[in-house]
């Protein structure tokens, strides 16, 4: 089948999608998009308004964790999932499902309140995708397009100091799931992806670096491709950051 996969770069559930692509060696084609161009683009092209879309010939699908289901389909090796016959399958569906529904707007939020003091870091974030726009009209859009996403994402000061002090919470419990063997196995599954392509972004970001870097939850990035994109350091409040483990 042929399978085109509609991104926008630095988005954490497209890196989830890709990595499970390759982890299945299923060939595609990959479409970078603007900033906020997949809410009018993507109801067209791939039936709606977030990434990661994809098209499998006529099929339309759209979200992280419906791609990869319809991957196991197609490819059902490496699966993804535990056999249903598993104990652990309901449990990694869990995680899974946490992954998206909880974890993955944490960095979201917060990377949307860097960008509103540092748009041009957006910049970075791109890496060597192919945009439909050359960089020198990206670049004076970029104070604009920050608080547009900011604005779609509800990400203010106060939400994203929220998820900075629920963050240390979040990494016990993704620690906790490694030590019991759930997570962080030789061969990634759904959760693994899930999961792990939200710490990688979160390590992007110069002041959350402290919080993540030294726990289990920062090997789930093993499963990825160096990230592209940082925020530096000291972008965020230093009031807003919780001590790292063992400090």
């Amino acid at each position: 089948m042929k399978s085109k996969l509609y991104v926008l770069p630095g988005s954490h559930p497209c890196a989830a999608v890709e990595a499970a692509l390759a982890l299945k060696a299923i060939d595609y084609d990959r479409v970078d998009l603007l900033p906020m161009t997949q809410m009018l683009i993507g109801p067209l092209r791939y039936g709606g308004p977030t990434v990661p879309g994809m098209r499998l010939d006529g099929e339309k699908l759209v979200g992280s964790r419906t791609i990869m289901r319809r991957l196991d389909e197609l490819e059902p090796e490496p699966a993804l999932l535990p056999s249903p016959t598993d104990e652990r399958y309901a449990r990694v569906l869990e995680a899974e499902r946490w992954g998206d529904e909880v974890l993955q707007s944490v960095p979201r939020t917060i990377i949307d309140v860097a960008f509103l003091r540092r748009p041009l870091a957006m910049e970075s974030y791109a890496g060597d995708a192919k945009l439909p726009m050359p960089q020198f009209m990206r670049r004076p859009a970029m104070p604009a397009t920050a608080k547009l996403m900011a604005f779609k994402n509800k990400a203010r000061d106060a939400t994203a100091r929220a998820d900075i002090v629920a963050l240390p919470a979040h990494l016990d419990r993704i620690d906790a799931w490694i030590s019991d063997g759930l997570l962080g196995g030789e061969q990634p599954n759904a959760a693994d992806l899930q999961i792990g392509s939200t710490i990688r972004l979160l390590l992007s970001i110069g002041d959350m670096r402290p919080l993540i870097e030294n726990r289990p939850a920062a090997r789930l990035t093993r499963y990825f491709p160096p990230m592209v994109g940082e925020i530096e350091a000291g972008v965020l409040p230093a009031e807003w950051l919780p001590a790292p483990v063992g400090v």
